[in-house]
């Protein structure tokens, strides 16, 4: 008897602690891509709402990938990184051009990867989260990517996308870096359509299963009945990955009652309270811009503001969103 004792007490500290770890990891971009005020801007946001983040979504050019100075800040703060990384070479003058699927597949870039593979792998642990060129049925890099309008050839384009990246992720791990746990987040437009099936590079080359979802318009909607997110969790949930909302953002807007940004987050907490493989949340701090121009419009674009603002802050502080 006095034997499983210990045992006993063993394993209601174990179960202690897993009660307190968090059922959803919060976190978010913020401000402009490549703002250098961006670590400054983060750690304004995260004394806004009152805690600290737990990832760090970081977007990345090709030849950029990886900051290691902001994976070491982000784990000296107790966070994850998501570097989220992009094929082309500059985004601030994307006419410059792109590293292209069949360039990547053709060996093109493996020197420079595996340098880059090297420098993820001196990182260590705690395992970094690699958003790779995410958005591929509608983001318009994916031109330059494939070569030809994406959706002109969906099969042929998920073709090369797949190549690429099981590619990329076979010489990543024949280096060593296997401190990396990989992110497939296509559009809601892609789970909508079922689109996304084109670009699935498989079970034993994914590690997590995102969306990107957002309200764009200043109407107020519900996160919970959003084709985007039903279709997600309907598609992804049964193939035994975790999930995650990898970007996510709603348009404040002061003058409408409900305000958009404030019920989408709402919403969006008890959704994710009630759908358990999402394992992730992450807001798109940025002011971003109405999907259709309103001249009246008068709020802060996906920037929380007022009622969104303290909607977040509840989310922040609510158990189901608290790291242990």
């Amino acid at each position: 008897m006095n034997r499983l004792l210990p045992l006993f007490c063993l394993a209601l500290l174990a179960g202690s602690n897993a009660l307190a770890e968090p059922n959803v990891m919060l976190g978010a971009h913020v401000g402009s891509q490549h703002d250098v005020r961006s670590k400054e801007k983060f750690e304004a946001f995260e004394k806004a709402i009152g805690r600290k983040l737990t990832i760090d979504n970081d977007h990345q050019d090709w030849a950029l990938f990886p900051d290691t100075d902001r994976v070491k800040w982000n784990r000296a703060n107790g966070r994850r990184s998501m570097l989220s990384w992009r094929v082309v070479f500059q985004r601030s003058d994307p006419s410059k051009g792109c590293a292209t699927a069949d360039a990547i597949i053709a060996g093109t870039y493996d020197e420079q990867m595996r340098k880059q593979a090297e420098q993820v792998k001196a990182l260590g642990g705690p395992p970094i989260l690699v958003r790779y060129n995410y958005e591929m049925t509608n983001n318009q890099v994916n031109t330059c990517f494939t070569g030809f309008k994406v959706k002109t050839d969906l099969q042929r384009a998920g073709t090369k996308y797949i190549a690429a990246w099981r590619h990329i992720v076979d010489l990543f791990r024949k280096v060593g870096a296997n401190n990396i746990e990989w992110v497939f987040a296509p559009g809601h437009n892609a789970w909508e359509t079922g689109q996304w099936k084109y670009f699935y590079p498989g079970n034993d080359y994914v590690d997590w299963i995102g969306i990107d979802n957002y309200n764009k318009g200043n109407q107020a909607k519900s996160f919970a009945t959003d084709p985007g997110m039903l279709a997600f969790y309907a598609a992804a949930a049964p193939m035994g990955k975790p999930l995650m909302v990898a970007e996510t953002g709603a348009v404040s807007d002061p003058k409408k009652n409900p305000d958009p940004q404030t019920l989408w987050l709402k919403t969006a907490r008890e959704f994710l309270k009630t759908h358990p493989q999402i394992k992730a949340f992450l807001w798109w701090q940025n002011p971003g811009k109405l999907k259709k121009e309103d001249r009246t419009y008068e709020g802060s674009g996906y920037e929380l503001q007022g009622t969104g603002l303290e909607a977040f802050k509840e989310m922040a502080n609510d158990p189901h969103f608290i790291d242990k």
